[in-house]
């Protein structure tokens, strides 16, 4: 009788890791549809960008007025993870600009400045992260720099436009 007990806990213990595993799903008989983009280039800027870029430096930076210096670094755990996650939304913004659909010419400047806003929110998200306050402006210079880089390539601007003239410091458009 020990002995079939055994025998029994063996293949029970055998059997168990079988009918545990998930079962692989079978692959689709036909090509999976491409995947298609909800929103345009104007409304990824509109909802995801700007609202993004402006919350991230609105807690950076220091803002000299009336009343003396005002440093806009965050100050509460809540304010550190809303610029966290404003970064976020930058970086991920800049693979949403790389995808077909949305690049304007990919083997250009396009993809360029669309990686340096990713590279520039993931720099930001570390920052925040830290509570590098330093670090922190410094990838708020790079998000408005990948912006501004950017517009001045791809948005037609009167002749005597900022972007044409370039701004002392900033990277001149290709």
């Amino acid at each position: 009788m020990r002995r079939l007990s055994i025998v029994i806990a063996a293949a029970l213990a055998c059997a168990v890791p079988a009918f545990a595993q998930t079962p692989t799903p079978p692959k689709p008989s036909t090509p999976a549809a491409a995947t298609s983009t909800l929103l345009s280039v104007r409304e990824v800027m509109r909802h995801i960008v700007n609202p993004a870029a402006e919350t991230y430096w609105a807690h950076t930076g220091v803002i000299d007025d009336d009343k003396g210096s005002n440093d806009r670094t965050p100050t509460t755990q809540a304010e550190w993870d809303k610029t966290t996650n404003a970064a976020a939304q930058v970086a991920e913004a800049g693979n949403l600009l790389m995808m077909d659909g949305r690049a304007r010419d990919p083997g250009g400047p396009w993809m360029k400045y669309a990686r340096a806003l990713n590279a520039a929110g993931v720099s930001g998200m570390a920052a925040a992260s830290a509570k590098d306050h330093d670090k922190l402006f410094e990838a708020g210079g790079d998000i408005y720099d990948a912006c501004f880089n950017c517009h001045g390539k791809y948005i037609p601007r009167p002749k005597n436009s900022l972007y044409k003239q370039g701004v002392e410091g900033a990277v001149p458009p290709e």
